[in-house]
């Protein structure tokens, strides 16, 4: 019968262990993610020349973008391949976010506030259309 222990005097065997997953364990995939950002960020710059119109409502395509950064950064967290369209997400909707953010901040401290300060019409019109959403 043979001995299951080495035999005394070998040197030790050291293992070194990498960061991958199993062989059999299923590889996570940021691509999906960053596609749902792109798409998120091109929504965003498609509603804008509608939405930055109304008062208020203009930040609605901003939050679309800032929505596909949070889509491809929780995507990007324990992936293990495929990150650089979660990685072009994310560069897109920010970039996509900061100017949207900024055009509808502009948009409502120099134009859309005076016109609605300014005008009782614009006021009636603005009461009525919040009556007609949220009913009362």
């Amino acid at each position: 019968m043979s001995n299951p222990y080495p035999p005394q005097g070998t040197p030790p065997v050291h293992v070194y262990q990498t960061n991958t997953a199993a062989a059999g364990a299923p590889q996570k995939s940021a691509a999906g993610s960053g596609i749902i950002s792109l798409v998120l960020a091109a929504g965003g710059m498609l509603t804008a020349p509608l939405l930055l119109l109304i008062p208020y409502v203009g930040f609605l395509p901003a939050l679309i973008a800032g929505a596909g950064i949070i889509v491809a950064w929780t995507g990007l967290r324990g992936a293990t391949h495929g990150t650089g369209l979660a990685v072009t997400g994310i560069i897109v909707s920010v970039v996509v976010f900061a100017i949207l953010a900024g055009i509808a901040t502009v948009w409502n401290l120099v134009v859309a506030g005076p016109a609605v300060s300014d005008y009782d019409e614009l006021h009636e019109v603005i009461d009525y259309i919040k009556s007609l959403i949220f009913g009362s």
